[in-house]
């Protein structure tokens, strides 16, 4: 089963259109699931899911209710700089939980959770396969990202001088976005080996505010993400290149 988790409902509300054989489920009392097929494919959707600490905690318990053999991760982030700009798709090469530091707890580099790599590697085969359907079925603008995932909504530079040295982002010179679910959800693909990449709409630039414009402006793209995930789903059951947990 592939799982695809947004934010909010409206990131995840194009695969409902398209999906057939479709019924819900309630999990932990609290979080709406939609179960259904694409591409003769099985997929899970869920929504509301806007923290690492929540990510992590639902990624875990949904991978070991169901058996979840990739996690594609959609909504919107914020770019850094201006070599990735608002209404171009930032597709996850590595993420980083950017909110943690145990440095002086632990013989660990900035940003690394303790027993965990420092960067978590998103899956190649996936990538490919996702940047050959944007090219295919959009016309949108791509960019292969550094996700730097942490628990908080930036929206200016102060709030990342910790994390920042020189032009640099915990070690990332480019392409980087931030977020707010990856981290937590690349823990556990890591843990349970899972294969996850995010596929997020730019909204805008990290010293600006969120308003209904720029959220407006961002979601015209969730189409062009809704066509290109769905063209992935089929040519990865056409291809099998994902078989199951350890891939």
């Amino acid at each position: 089963m592939i799982m695809i988790v947004g934010a909010q409902h409206d990131d995840i509300l194009y695969f409902e259109t398209v999906m057939s054989n479709k019924k819900q489920e309630i999990v932990l009392d609290k979080y709406t699931l939609t179960i259904g097929t694409i591409f003769n494919q099985s997929v899970l959707l869920v929504h509301d899911v806007k923290t690492n600490y929540l990510s992590s905690a639902l990624t875990l318990y949904l991978i070991e209710k169901y058996f979840i053999i990739l996690i594609l991760v959609v909504g919107r982030c914020v770019a850094y700089n201006q070599d990735i700009n608002p209404s171009e798709i930032a597709i996850s090469k590595h993420a980083i939980a950017g909110d943690v530091d145990q440095v002086n707890e632990d013989n660990v580099k900035m940003a690394q959770i303790p027993g965990f790599p420092q960067v978590f590697d998103c899956n190649d085969d996936v990538i490919g396969y996702l940047v050959n359907a944007f090219e295919k079925r959009t016309l949108s603008s791509l960019k292969i990202a550094n996700y730097v995932s942490t628990n908080t909504d930036y929206h200016s530079y102060n709030q990342i001088k910790q994390i920042r040295e020189f032009d640099h982002i915990i070690g990332f010179e480019s392409n980087v976005v931030f977020d707010s679910n990856t981290a937590g959800i690349a823990m556990v693909a890591q843990l349970r080996k899972v294969p996850f990449v995010a596929v997020k709409v730019v909204e805008r630039y990290v010293d600006e505010k969120s308003d209904i414009d720029t959220y407006l402006t961002a979601i015209k793209k969730y189409t062009d993400i809704g066509k290109a995930i769905v063209t992935c789903i089929g040519d990865i059951g056409r291809n099998e290149i994902i078989t199951g947990e350890g891939v």
